[in-house]
């Protein structure tokens, strides 16, 4: 029986467990996905736990996608340039840390609505985790990143550490009307990384929504309420909208393939989602 987790803080709302076990169970993988609460001052000793447990790999979520990487040995690429690990390997003596945030979302926004992002241009709302591997991701292809946060030093410091990797130069745009307007004139694409939508401010949105076209795409990576203000508002306006299961979804067929290097059942994991989310409602 091959052990695989999550751990946060909180981490009863996490749908991971059920995701990944519905998959196991389609495929008859002799595996377990488990959630575990983890205190930060025990972070070391929960990874090390599960290491000496026998663990084949753990996902990381709030508020750990940072503070893990003091005690990892190893990190990918990606990982180490976007700063956040949300996916463990245990390897031998090694702890292998990568994120398949970016990756996960970009496969998502193909596969759903059909949104290629070369040659495009997206504004990127927020500045956290989600947004530095969502960023990270589109600006290694030949597509423009803009980016915009309420606070402006965090979304200059993200392009800082983009322009290494990026083919071209990502655009910080300051929080307010005026610059948002000329942005959002240059870009097709919207996506909000930021918590706002969810439900403590489900009456809110990240972005002056007089500012939305039809011709716009609009992705919100909250994926509970499935629709938010923000999408709610472009949907009525004509624009092709996307929640964030797919994200969700994809992010962990990511950790399948960095862990084992196949693919699980994809459809069982959407059902799973969905059904666990309509079972909340």
């Amino acid at each position: 029986m091959e052990l695989l987790g999550v751990i946060g803080n909180p981490i009863s709302h996490s749908l991971s467990p059920v995701m990944h076990n519905s998959a196991f169970q389609a495929i008859k993988k002799t595996a377990v996905y488990v959630p575990m609460l983890v205190q930060e001052d025990n972070l070391s000793q929960a990874i090390q736990g599960a290491k000496a447990l026998g663990f084949t790999g753990i996902n990381v979520t709030v508020p750990f996608k940072e503070k893990v990487i003091p005690f990892l040995t190893q990190m990918t690429d990606d990982a180490r340039i976007v700063g956040s690990v949300n996916t463990i390997l245990f390897q031998g003596q090694e702890i292998i840390g990568h994120t398949t945030d970016g990756a996960g979302f970009q496969q998502a926004m193909e596969m759903e609505v059909g949104i290629n992002p070369v040659g495009k241009s997206f504004l990127v709302l927020g500045a956290g985790g989600a947004a530095r591997a969502i960023a990270h991701q589109l600006s290694k292809q030949d597509c423009q990143v803009y980016l915009t946060n309420r606070t402006l030093d965090r979304a200059q410091r993200l392009a800082s550490d983009l322009e290494a990797t990026a083919i071209k130069k990502p655009i910080v745009i300051a929080n307010q009307q005026q610059e948002l307007a000329k942005a959002v004139q240059e870009c097709q694409v919207i996506i909000n990384t930021t918590s706002v939508g969810m439900e403590a401010t489900k009456d809110q949105s990240p972005f002056p929504l007089d500012l939305l076209t039809q011709e716009h795409q609009v992705i919100d990576i909250i994926y509970n309420p499935a629709e938010t203000l923000l999408l709610k508002t472009a949907r009525e306006l004509g624009c092709t909208v996307q929640n964030g299961v797919g994200m969700l979804v994809w992010q962990a067929v990511k950790a399948w393939e960095f862990w084992w290097g196949i693919t699980p059942p994809v459809d069982v994991m959407y059902q799973a989602l969905k059904n666990s989310l309509a079972s909340q409602e």
